[in-house]
């Protein structure tokens, strides 16, 4: 078998990975976007968790010391986190073809989109409203 995939022209293999480690920071070390909880590519989301990530550490450390804005980001943060990462599957059985056949079907559907995919969203990306954090003193 694997001297066949050798001389195969047409595979492609891939591994589909997602981060969830049960602390973002130690000591005086925190980790953001796709070090703290890469959601995958099929949701989407890895650009838009790592800006929120960004701005919750960043509001968090402005009001509080060290260890207390660590432990406030990943509160604040993880179930939004949590809610885009258990988008996976959701919708890539029909983005991510298995056969020849799936793949056609794919392709033919993606050539008669006539319109943009609504403007709504899914609930989870829209989890959590940014909080407007004013500097600590």
């Amino acid at each position: 078998m694997i001297a066949s995939l050798r001389g195969a022209d047409d595979l492609f293999a891939d591994v589909v990975s997602q981060i969830r480690l049960p602390r973002w920071s130690s000591g005086r070390i925190a980790l953001v976007g796709d070090a703290a909880y890469a959601p995958s590519f099929l949701t989407g989301q890895g650009s838009s968790l790592a800006l929120v990530g960004a701005y919750m550490l960043a509001g968090s450390l402005a009001q509080r010391d060290a260890a207390a804005g660590f432990a406030a980001y990943e509160h604040d943060t993880r179930e939004f986190v949590t809610l885009n990462q258990d988008q996976i599957g959701q919708g890539d059985a029909a983005l991510f073809p298995t056969t020849a056949e799936a793949l056609e079907q794919r392709n033919a559907m993606l050539r008669r989109l006539s319109v943009l995919p609504s403007a709504t969203g899914r609930p989870a990306h829209s989890a959590l409203t940014l909080p407007d954090f004013v500097p600590h003193g």
